[in-house]
């Protein structure tokens, strides 16, 4: 689970809510994310350097209301957002979450069309990377009857806020929502469509991946029976595990694979989810390493997959194509809460690109990167496969 395995998947894998009780909760979260969790998001602007003081919006759906971009925006030439979170230094195992405008939620960057193509055929069961009798569709895709109203709430949100923010693509025509990049119609009345089929239209309309937690009352007697559970939502980008297995469980579980989740960061998560008012948006970054281009793994990517006495042995460099083969993956998690239904939303943006694109940033970012890399301790080490990949994504980026 990288955070998304860490926010989900880590949300936080490393990544891992009377008028003064609030205020000092407020300030509570924001000092603890300035002292405490390291800024981990790799964008080349204030958002991604600086403290930013948390914005809470009215709770209704205005909180997700972002302003237009530029009309000179086009969405193929954009250059895509740079997220590189490593640091040159030991690695700590933090919740490391940043406050979000809400104008940098949801994304529109050239790889759109690609990665979308990539999304919609694994839902459907029909990617050419994966076997033909291989069941994708029901390992990303999910539904719950108490997620069905969170479903369709947040549809009507992303589906508003991508006409807000890009209406030179996305705007209301005849009735309809029409995408304007795929040339294709959408229902605006999201209570006459079946909850999984806006699943599969939201697929088609943003690139990230979402995840639905909603508190269980009927399961408080469980162990973790307290905490959000994972109900619905979209996880076609699974980095290292099959969703499946964690569909319906509560957030522990989501993350009991990361070494150290349940002694350093259970209790300060689950704080965190309490306390995240609707129209707060949070957001942290992962990193990893791949030897493949696959976006939907469920079997390699993670150490957990292998067998319990299975030693990890450096890899070749000389076997190794950093072009086509070893690939660079991060995971721009966003959290936020919504307004109506007051589920939790997680919303997971894939990074994933050749290992030299990323030594083409520069003398700077590879330094950074081979410290980073020599930061982790064994049992991450361990976790992300590091000690395969490692030694010649060092010796390349040297």
């Amino acid at each position: 689970m990288n955070s998304t395995e860490g926010y989900i998947q880590l949300l936080l894998t490393n990544s891992d809510s009377n008028v003064f009780t609030w205020g000092i909760t407020l300030l509570a979260i924001v000092l603890i994310g300035y002292f405490k969790f390291p800024l981990v998001l790799g964008r080349t602007e204030n958002l991604s350097t600086t403290p930013v003081k948390a914005k809470l919006y009215e709770q209704t759906s205005q909180s997700f209301k972002p302003t237009s971009v530029d009309s000179s925006f086009q969405w193929d030439k954009t250059p895509a957002l740079k997220s590189y979170p490593f640091k040159d230094a030991i690695y700590k195992l933090t919740m490391g979450i940043k406050t979000l405008d809400i104008q940098d939620w949801l994304l529109i960057e050239p790889t759109y069309l690609n990665r979308i193509n990539h999304k919609t055929k694994i839902v459907h069961n029909c990617h050419e990377d994966y076997p033909k009798d291989k069941d994708t569709r029901t390992s990303t895709l999910f539904v719950t009857d108490e997620a069905i109203p969170a479903i369709r709430e947040f549809y009507d949100i992303v589906m508003q806020y991508m006409c807000d923010k890009y209406p030179m693509y996305f705007k209301l025509q005849g009735g309809q929502y029409h995408n304007g990049i795929t040339d294709k119609y959408y229902p605006v009345d999201s209570t006459s469509v079946e909850a999984i089929t806006l699943e599969e239209y939201l697929v088609e309309n943003i690139e990230e991946d979402y995840i639905i937690l909603l508190k269980d009352e009927t399961r408080e007697d469980e162990v973790d029976g307290t905490e959000y559970f994972f109900k619905g939502g979209v996880f076609a980008f699974a980095a290292g595990f099959d969703p499946n297995d964690r569909f319906n469980k509560p957030l522990s579980f989501v993350h009991h694979p990361v070494p150290g989740y349940p002694e350093k960061l259970k209790m300060s998560m689950n704080r965190f989810f309490n306390r995240l008012k609707p129209g707060q948006f949070v957001t942290r970054s992962n990193f990893s390493m791949q030897t493949h281009n696959k976006f939907y793994v469920d079997d390699a990517n993670k150490g957990h997959n292998l067998p319990e006495d299975h030693i990890q042995e450096p890899l070749d460099i000389k076997d190794l194509d950093f072009e086509n083969q070893v690939h660079y993956r991060s995971e721009r998690q966003c959290l936020t809460k919504l307004p109506k239904s007051e589920a939790m939303v997680f919303t997971i943006r894939t990074y994933l690109l050749p290992l030299a694109e990323v030594k083409n940033e520069g003398r700077e970012v590879c330094d950074r990167l081979i410290g980073a890399i020599r930061g982790l301790p064994r049992d991450i080490s361990q976790y992300k496969r590091a000690d395969e990949w490692g030694p010649a994504v060092i010796e390349y980026l040297s």
